[in-house]
Order: structure tokens, then C-alpha cells, then sequence
């Protein structure tokens, strides 16, 4: 699988995700086949076997590397309170940000119509970003507590997100993320 930086292989993953996710708002997530994707994109079999090894791969990538940048570059960027690189919870944050400005697709990705294997892929892609951005915001963190605590942060945050889709749509992500907040730093018990 090619993971350069030109230019070309950049376009061609970005056009692919795109396919992707446009399918995925036409007919489902799990009747959409790397066929589908071949044809809507354009681009020969082996051209997307040289970026993927299967369409979950595509999600799973393509996913967490948006999530990233997103996180990059709210790291990085002045004047948002929740912008810094040292808030363990800035996943989450940006999760529930995309989540409302693309609803639509969450729901068919991991919503009442969503199916059990996407939720599964979404937890190992939320559990590898939570535990980097986890590194790098609290370096301190033991490894041995990093990983029930982002066990326990990747779980809440899609448990509320599948409450939040299919429940309290009209709630703002901002709201949502609150609640995250409340319930991941104080619990359910104050």
C-alpha cells in the first residue's frame, strides 16, 4: 500500500474516501462493495489495492486520518478554549463537531441504521487517535492506565454518540460534548 505524499497518491486517496462516502449516503455502508467504489471513483482495481486492502481499510484510514488533521489543526489553532493539544477529551470534541455537521452520514455509518461492524471499526480507530492524542496531551499517563481509560473514553463517546443520533438529534454538538465531559470527569455518581 503506498503511503506517499505525492501529489497523485494524495488526489486518488482523497477520491476514493469521497466515493466512499458519498455510497455510503446513497445505499449503506454494507451494501456498498469495492466495486461500487472502483466504478463511482474511476480507478482500476489495482490502483485502489495499492492504497487498500478492503473497503473497512478505506474507512478506517481515511477516518483517522481526517480525525488527525482535524486535531492538528485545532491544536494549533488560536482563539477556540477547546483548541489545545493538552485536552485529553479533544477527540471527542471534534467527534461530536463532525458528527452534527454530517449527520446524515453518522447515522448510516453507526445509527439505528448503521450496522454492528462499522461500530466495531469506528471503536479501533477512535481507540488508536484517543490513545496518541493520550500520549501526547498527558506524556505522564502510565501504560498500564492508558488503556482502560481509553477503553473507557472510546466506549462513552460512542454510546452517547448513538444516544445523541438516534435519540436527541436536536441537541448541539457542543451540548453533547458537554455531557461527555460531565459524565467522563465527574461520573454518574455526582
Amino acid at each position: 500500500m503506498q503511503r506517499d505524499g505525492d501529489r497523485r497518491v494524495r488526489r486518488t486517496r482523497a477520491l476514493l474516501h469521497q466515493s466512499l462516502i458519498e455510497l455510503i449516503m446513497a445505499k449503506g455502508y454494507t451494501r456498498v462493495t469495492v466495486q461500487d467504489i472502483l466504478d463511482h471513483a474511476d480507478v482500476g482495481r489495482s490502483t485502489f489495492y495499492s492504497h487498500y486492502n478492503s473497503k473497512d481499510d478505506l474507512l478506517v484510514e481515511s477516518g483517522s486520518d481526517h480525525l488527525r488533521a482535524m486535531i492538528a489543526k485545532a491544536s494549533a489553532g488560536p482563539g477556540d478554549p477547546s483548541a489545545a493539544d493538552d485536552d485529553p477529551l479533544l477527540p471527542a470534541l471534534l467527534i461530536f463537531r463532525l458528527a452534527g455537521a454530517n449527520r446524515q452520514l453518522y447515522q448510516s455509518l453507526i445509527g439505528g441504521r448503521g450496522s454492528a461492524k462499522v461500530v466495531s471499526i469506528a471503536k479501533g480507530m477512535l481507540t488508536e487517535v484517543f490513545t496518541d492524542h493520550l500520549r501526547r496531551a498527558r506524556p505522564a499517563t502510565d501504560a498500564i492506565e492508558l488503556e482502560p481509560t481509553v477503553a473507557f473514553l472510546v466506549n462513552g463517546l460512542m454510546g452517547l454518540l448513538i444516544w445523541w443520533l438516534d435519540t436527541r438529534p436536536d441537541l448541539a454538538p457542543e451540548e453533547v460534548y458537554r455531557r461527555f465531559v460531565h459524565l467522563a470527569t465527574c461520573g454518574v455518581l455526582t
